[in-house]
């Protein structure tokens, strides 16, 4: 359904009603003043205008104004009723529309909260990021029982630093849900985009494409995977612009959505010092360290369980032999857990090819299930693959 926003006139009942409740008048010179400010707003409204809700928090404004115009009156005790309690043009002038949205004081949910951090805790490794994350629970979670504003207390945009396959995309989504659950995002979804999802061919479709892009994550969290290639065109590269869109909508549209810009180490580095702006809006890094061949080796159990399948002895020696093999030999470009989810993937379907050459009535439900060491010395891996290189469909032995 598309429910149209209401009309100035209807906009200016509305704030006759609640000015009502809030026990308060208008001069007549105020309210005019009143209604000019009602028809800026709806002259300038956009897709997250307000509508009733900019009526209700511009007439607590002007009652907050006519009571501290009031208590700076020379002897407030002398003044009437109706002086106490009517709004003036200098009450009303004082009235600001910029960036005019309410943000409602959302409890926190405590079951999805215990639901996301459950999710991050469950994660293999990354203990500083964990701990990082639940500091600032534990921050958020004091700001609002004693009142104080979550938005100005800290920065929520954060950069992410790390090598791919170290579960970046996965935190932010967790994130964005620990987000909600606070109350500081309404939606908590996740949008992912790169540099090809911002930049454009053609004067304006960048201006384009990026707000398109913030606008579908507004209420939540977008995060920009390899934020770094924005910044390394020449000076004619639309991704600078797609940058200044960026942090145009940051500041207008404070505390409506998270940016999450993510990539290797020494390139966000770059990327943070290339732009004041940046630097000032991205104070918050989180750095997922490569994990170590033990985690890697848990890793690969845990996704064969959560595929299903169980690992003979044999096959269990076998997989830490090839995943140690592997991390010795690993680069700065190294895939992490996308290298060893590459590992998982070959072996099931090794495994598949196995049981295809068997007749069905020789297959029982454990071999189906079970991964055989077989299924893991045929997987080769590839030494210091580079980015420019295209992957191989298996990876070859250092021994090779």
């Amino acid at each position: 359904y598309d429910f149209p926003d209401y009309t100035p006139q209807e906009l200016l009942e509305i704030a006759d009603i609640h000015s009502i409740k809030k026990g308060i008048t208008f001069a007549a010179d105020a309210k005019e003043e009143f209604y000019k400010k009602i028809v800026e707003a709806y002259r300038n409204r956009d897709q997250f205008f307000g509508n009733a809700r900019l009526i209700v928090s511009l007439i607590e404004e002007s009652k907050l104004n006519l009571g501290i115009r009031v208590m700076s009156a020379d002897e407030p005790a002398k003044l009437t009723i109706e002086e106490l309690s009517q709004v003036q043009v200098e009450d009303i002038e004082k009235l600001s529309l910029d960036n005019k949205r309410i943000i409602p004081d959302i409890p926190i949910d405590e079951e999805l909260l215990e639901i996301s951090l459950a999710k991050l805790d469950g994660l293999i490794g990354i203990d500083s990021v964990k701990d990082e994350i639940k500091a600032l629970v534990k921050l958020v979670r004091y700001y609002k029982e004693t009142e104080q504003e979550v938005q100005n207390s800290f920065s929520l945009h954060s950069v992410f630093t790390g090598n791919p396959g170290t579960g970046k995309t996965t935190v932010a989504r967790i994130l964005a849900q620990i987000y909600k659950a606070l109350g500081i995002l309404e939606k908590g979804n996740l949008v992912e985009c790169d540099r090809q999802s911002l930049i454009g061919g053609y004067v304006g479709q960048t201006a384009m494409k990026t707000g398109e892009i913030i606008d579908k994550a507004m209420g939540g969290v977008l995060f920009i995977d390899e934020a770094y290639s924005l910044t390394e065109g020449g000076n004619a590269d639309y991704g600078k612009e797609a940058i200044e869109i960026i942090l145009k909508r940051m500041e207008d549209f404070r505390g409506q959505f998270i940016v999450i810009a993510a990539g290797y180490t020494d390139n966000m580095t770059r990327f943070i010092e290339s732009n004041p702006g940046l630097k000032s809006r991205f104070d918050r890094i989180f750095k997922f360290d490569d994990f170590d061949a033990p985690l890697l080796q848990s890793i690969a159990n845990q996704q064969l369980n959560d595929a299903g399948f169980v690992l003979a002895a044999a096959a269990s020696k076998s997989l830490d032999k090839l995943i140690e093999a592997m991390y010795e030999n690993k680069d700065q470009y190294f895939g992490n857990g996308r290298s060893v989810r590459k590992i998982v993937e070959e072996a099931i379907r090794n495994q598949h090819l196995r049981m295809s050459e068997l007749a069905p009535e020789k297959r029982s439900k454990k071999m189906i299930k079970t991964i055989n060491a077989a299924d893991i010395d045929t997987i080769e891996y590839q030494d210091k693959a580079k980015p420019d290189v295209l992957p191989t469909l298996g990876f070859r032995s250092s021994n090779n």
